[in-house]
């Protein structure tokens, strides 16, 4: 009899301590053991970002259209160019000269450099500058977006691949106590105490809980490939976070302010530079058909028009060339309202991406309000099946109720637990959202 009730109590505990720890997932003393360096979330979205090929060709694009207006405002300076041309004639040739054949020498040719400036272009230069500082400016905003978005990527890459280590470990700890309750009933019944029934259904909910927990371990290892690609190691290299899909953050008590926020989003600022690039554009475009004024100096050396001898001389002149133009079939009407209609558009654009970031705005914070809420009804889910765990296993051992309600308890206790974690993280997903929604800038330079 006495070792029917130390049997009996066997079985008890395994399932009072799972109950005791039911209340709270926590990942501090694990029954998985991470291998491999400790790294932060902090710490980690810097690797993403020192590594990041999308970040590279964004930062090679700002330095190319950067040349490309320090190019344009060369513009602004006087040109220097450079010419030789020679030739020589296959033919014999004698100038009559007043009844005397005079000879010319077959070979001519001549020096020249050419010094030139734009005094008035219709305003070309001047808006060909601006519309490359319009361009080079987007390119700037554009790489600040980009590091924004990859370290956004980054941060919900981390806390996933946390949240994905979290369930494994539960369900880990799920199959070691089903282990140890299996054990307890098998001896039973080989004691002739229990049914085979009741080892059977144990043994299936063992097999359940082993299939479980190995779908949990490949999600978590795809997660941890992810992780590694973004940072640009092995995929299957080890890594051992250091901070728990569980952590707190703080829940601001309003939503921003639009107008707040639109100034702090690069988006809208990208929007509001490419309608100035196109006012820029349609000024450029009228300027072809404004009266261009340029002014020069030209210094030539050379054998002369006339090259009796070979002999040669220098030639030097100043020119002004003046360039109006009058009719080109309405060709300037035309163009104009061609870039009108791609200024309404980008217009459009920018009142497009004004919504955009309204709707984003509004979601972001609704979903962190709602899932934090969510944490709070999965923690008291937790506690209400850790309570029906422990009441159905000291009703089983009774002998009040059967196995089946005891292995009912167990599912609903691992699935409240399971919920728990994933409530974390989508409100650490919907916490990254929200700082991206309000252009906060997560990046460490």
């Amino acid at each position: 009899m006495i070792k029917h009730i130390f049997q009996i109590m066997l079985l008890c505990v395994p399932c009072m301590v799972w109950a005791q720890e039911g209340s709270e997932v926590t990942v501090g003393e694990k029954s998985v053991e991470p291998s491999g360096e400790m790294l932060s979330a902090d710490e980690y979205r810097q690797r993403v970002l020192d590594y990041s090929l999308t970040l590279k060709q964004s930062s090679a694009e700002l330095e190319s259209v950067t040349n490309a207006m320090r190019e344009a405002k060369t513009s602004f300076l006087p040109s220097l160019d450079f010419g030789a041309s020679g030739q020589y004639r296959v033919t014999d040739y004698d100038m009559d000269m007043m009844g005397t054949k005079v000879s010319m020498k077959p070979e001519s040719y001549s020096l020249e450099a050419d010094v030139r400036q734009v005094i008035y272009g219709g305003g070309a230069v001047k808006h060909g500058y601006k519309a490359a500082q319009m361009q080079q400016e987007i390119a700037q905003k554009s790489e600040e977006l980009t590091r924004t978005n990859v370290a956004y990527s980054a941060e919900v890459n981390y806390w996933m691949a946390a949240a994905k280590f979290a369930l494994w470990e539960l369900t880990e700890r799920y199959v070691k106590l089903i282990e140890e309750q299996t054990q307890v009933i098998r001896e039973r019944f080989n004691d002739g105490l229990i049914s085979k029934t009741d080892l059977l259904q144990i043994e299936g909910h063992l097999s359940s809980a082993r299939i479980q927990s190995s779908e949990a371990r490949k999600s978590y290892q795809l997660a941890l490939q992810n992780l590694n690609i973004l940072m640009g190691c092995t995929p299957t290299a080890p890594v051992n976070m250091a901070e728990q899909v569980s952590r707190a953050d703080e829940i601001p008590a309003s939503i921003m302010s639009l107008d707040e926020v639109l100034d702090r989003r690069l988006e809208y600022g990208i929007s509001q530079k490419q309608l100035d690039f196109q006012t820029a554009q349609m000024k450029i475009y009228r300027s072809k058909y404004l009266p261009k004024l340029v002014v020069g100096m030209k210094a030539g050396w050379g054998t002369t028009m006339l090259n009796f001898d070979g002999s040669t001389m220098w030639n030097s002149y100043a020119y002004a060339s003046l360039s109006i133009p009058i009719f080109r079939w309405g060709a300037k009407y035309k163009g104009v309202a061609s870039q009108r209609a791609l200024m309404r558009r980008t217009e459009y654009a920018m009142q497009d991406t004004r919504d955009r970031i309204s709707k984003e705005l509004y979601a972001a914070y609704t979903n962190l309000v709602e899932y934090s809420h969510q944490i709070t009804v999965a923690q008291d889910a937790c506690e209400t099946t850790r309570e029906s765990l422990d009441l159905n296993t000291f009703s089983y051992n009774e002998g009040k109720l059967p196995i089946v309600d005891v292995l009912s308890a167990q599912v609903a206790w691992v699935q409240s637990n399971s919920s728990l974690i994933k409530a974390w993280l989508q409100e650490k997903i919907a916490y990254a959202d929200y700082k991206k929604a309000i252009g906060e800038n997560v990046v460490t330079e």
